[in-house]
């Protein structure tokens, strides 16, 4: 299966691309620019439209949320298919949003808390069940995470905080097994982490099978998000996390599945 014209704009290699795509041309970040002139929008690249392409495999990092999801909607308006919707990629980026979204579809995660302050965090107590997983995200990405074996401690860890840079996340711990599993259009590809203990480790995953009900709960999390190409972190038969921007080598040497062949499928599907 080959598709034509693929614009590439990601800090990864990702030369795989070139087996799934007659052509394939690359450009950073930085090179992509909404605009709109008299009413007219567009998508340039480095000068030139984007709707000269068939396809955009796009990594956007999460702290340029509102960016991506004003990119991406302007790209898909001009015709060109993406790895990611405008408000799934926005969903997936402000954790904060997840959360509400996956509860507000009775998807399976953790019960959660998010706040935005130290001083906030003094008052959820009484709303969560310990032990917890702490995350601490600036500009939406995270910059720390933490075990906490017992709800009071969400006070230390939440202490310097500071409002419109920090926000503050603490989940009920599920200390069931521990999968990441690319969702790319109709196929995923899952790896089980066996590491020990509960952070998420890249070095120890092996290619696995997933249950009949977490795959149910993985095709619901990508349809309520409505993105064709994401990675969802799983703790038993929970969506612990959705990551827009997966590793699609990982995937591949991990797992001896072609990811690319799988996501240039996911970008040609309507």
């Amino acid at each position: 299966m080959r598709m034509t014209k693929l614009l590439k704009v990601t800090d990864r290699d990702y030369d795989e691309f070139e087996e799934v795509f007659d052509e394939v041309n690359e450009a950073a970040i930085d090179e992509v620019a909404p605009e709109v002139i008299d009413g007219n929008k567009d998508v340039k690249v480095s000068g030139e439209s984007i709707e000269k392409y068939d396809a955009a495999y796009i990594e956007i990092a999460p702290k340029n949320a509102v960016f991506g999801r004003v990119a991406l909607e302007m790209i898909t308006e001009k015709g060109v298919k993406t790895n990611h919707t405008s408000t799934g990629f926005f969903i997936a980026a402000k954790k904060n949003y997840l959360y509400y979204v996956l509860h507000e579809k009775n998807i399976p995660a953790p019960k959660t808390v998010v706040v935005a302050t130290g001083k906030a965090s003094r008052n959820i107590e009484k709303e969560l069940r310990g032990p917890l997983i702490a995350r601490k995200l600036e500009n939406l990405e995270k910059s720390e995470s933490k075990k906490l074996e017992k709800v009071k401690d969400i006070t230390e860890f939440a202490e310097g905080s500071e409002y419109d840079e920090d926000i503050l996340l603490f989940h009920e711990y599920n200390s069931g097994d521990k999968y990441r599993c690319l969702v790319a259009g109709d196929q995923i590809i899952s790896l089980r982490d066996r590491s020990e203990g509960w952070r998420f480790d890249e070095d120890s995953l092996s290619y696995s099978n997933i249950s009949d009900r977490q795959r149910e709960v993985i095709k619901k999390s990508s349809e309520a998000l409505g993105t064709p190409v994401l990675e969802v972190k799983m703790r038993g038969e929970e969506v612990f996390d959705i990551n827009p921007n997966p590793d699609l080598k990982l995937f591949t040497d991990v797992s001896g599945k072609n990811a690319f062949e799988a996501a240039a499928e996911a970008l040609k599907s309507d």
